[in-house]
């Protein structure tokens, strides 16, 4: 268990740990690999979303996450649903 000034970084190592597999399994299935050009493309079958990142004249706030967070959560289901993302 690593320590710092007897803090323990316990958790974040655990997550880090976790991460590191599941980053493993994303690459080994080309989870988030999107074909750029396919021959033709059928109806429906591609998913693009844009997010406009925040102005720096502000602080950052929950706002800017939560609308990142529905793009994502767009992208995630419709990968799932087989669409080219």
């Amino acid at each position: 268990m690593a320590t710092e000034g007897g803090k323990s970084f316990a958790r974040r190592d655990k997550l880090l740990e976790i991460e590191s597999k599941a980053r493993v399994r994303w690459d080994e299935g080309d989870v988030f690999k999107a074909e750029a050009h396919e021959n033709p493309p059928q109806p429906g079958e591609k998913f693009f979303g844009n997010f406009p990142f925040p102005y720096m004249n502000g602080y950052l706030h929950l706002g800017h996450a939560f609308s990142l967070s529905k793009l994502e959560f767009a992208a995630a289901y419709h990968r799932l649903r087989g669409a080219n993302v």
